[in-house]
């Protein structure tokens, strides 16, 4: 822990913040880094981004850089890029009234520093750092949680919760990310406002989960989300008896998560489950809550098919085409990497994984998709009429190339004419 400095700040990053309070400063009015890269410069991290905090109202940000561009306009934050680093440059303001438990109701701009600092979450997000002085701001005690290592609300908990229910997700993602222990009173105040999060969009909670697996320790964020209560009101009807369960595999399936497999850790049990039409509709609605990209959608199911692939070949061993194909899909890694987490946590032998694994590993992306033997024409030239056969026969002559009882073309043909009287 120390006291924060732009020394640990990327060059470029700390050149294009002096440059734009620079320029803040000599116009006369306040300028002061805030928030995250705070935070991160005091526990010796290195920060991302910049945000930086002035009394200067978003007309008069847009006077001193003419090509400023208003990010968030209507709550003060213009985008200000100096030599192609963005920083965001966002007026001190106050709120009050989040009737829809996500935006104030009313901001009011022209406040003072203190009063920026009284509608931030947590008090580690509510230093202030004057970027040319080096003088430090701290009117919520925020260095000090940090040494403590506390996590703690600025002002009531639930307050702050029910103004934001997104604030329960970022809850759980500092304590994690940051090591942080919340302290009782912030607690008390997320469980005695769990439902908050209920008004927040399924696209938020996607993005603060994605996050939220990226970054360190997912598995201690989902586990503090599940005691909460949060991840069962974000996602009605998942069952909260697997949650113990999948905070386990996550642990287990090592840092960082990655987006696809959190979000595949999430519905574990239900992609387990048996693929049968009403079960895979009610997966589908509760995957639709949280609005995932197409690809991500798929990605999921992908992964669901993939996983009661794997579980089915402790029953009987996979032919090679069943062991490429599996492998080629996008989503074969995610599957791969939480099968072995999940059947650990159960204390389910692994051997048949370990030997398809094995398999796998003496070919490459080549193997898995040959060039293939046949084609159209071979069928046409055959006589075998245009058709759903086609199909049959082409896929039937993959499985066999993949199986390595077809090496040759002329194999193939070989192959094809043992079966074109029949196609006919």
């Amino acid at each position: 822990m120390r006291v924060p400095s732009l020394e640990r700040m990327p060059e470029p990053l700390r050149r294009a913040l002096l440059a734009v309070a620079r320029e803040l400063r000599e116009r006369g009015v306040q300028a002061w880094l805030v928030g995250g890269a705070v935070r991160d410069l005091a526990l010796g991290r290195e920060p991302k981004d910049v945000d930086l905090a002035t009394d200067a109202l978003p007309e008069d940000v847009e006077r001193f850089f003419p090509e400023a561009k208003g990010v968030g306009r209507a709550f003060g934050t213009m985008l200000v890029v100096h030599a192609g680093v963005p920083v965001q440059v966002t007026t001190f303001r106050s709120e009050r009234g989040y009737s829809d438990a996500r935006r104030p109701d009313h901001v009011q701009f022209g406040a003072t520093a203190a009063e920026d600092a009284a509608r931030r979450d947590f008090t580690c997000n509510a230093l202030f750092l004057d970027p040319l002085r080096g003088e430090l701001f701290d009117p919520t005690g925020g260095l000090a949680d940090l040494e403590r290592g506390v996590l703690r609300c600025v002002g009531d908990p639930v307050e702050r919760f029910r103004e934001d229910g997104l604030r329960l997700l970022r809850l759980a993602r500092f304590a994690a990310d940051l090591d942080l222990a919340p302290d009782p009173a912030t607690l008390a105040g997320a469980r005695a406002s769990v439902d908050s999060i209920v008004g927040v969009s399924g696209e938020r909670v996607l993005a603060e989960l994605s996050t939220i697996f990226l970054r360190a320790r997912p598995a201690t964020a989902l586990r503090l989300l599940h005691e909460l209560g949060v991840i069962e009101h974000a996602l009605p009807g998942l069952a909260a008896s697997e949650m113990d369960r999948r905070c386990a595999v996550a642990a287990r399936a090592g840092e960082p998560l990655g987006v696809l497999e959190g979000l595949c850790v999430l519905f574990l049990a239900e992609l387990l489950s048996p693929d049968r039409a009403g079960e895979r509709e009610e997966l589908e609605r509760r995957l639709g809550l949280l609005r995932p990209s197409r690809e991500l959608r798929h990605g999921t199911l992908e992964v669901g098919e993939l996983l009661r692939a794997i579980e089915s070949w402790s029953v009987h061993a996979p032919r090679r085409s069943e062991l490429f194909r599996a492998a080629r899909k996008p989503g074969w890694s995610a599957a791969a990497r939480l099968a072995r987490a999940a059947r650990a946590e159960l204390g389910q032998p692994l051997a048949a994984l370990d030997a398809a694994l094995a398999q796998l590993s003496g070919f490459g992306p080549r193997d898995f998709n040959p060039e293939p033997l046949l084609a159209g024409p071979d069928l046409a030239a055959a006589g075998i009429p245009r058709g759903p056969r086609w199909g049959e026969l082409l896929l039937a002559a993959e499985t066999a190339q993949l199986d390595g009882e077809l090496s040759t073309h002329e194999d193939a043909l070989r192959w094809l004419r043992e079966r074109a009287a029949d196609a006919r």
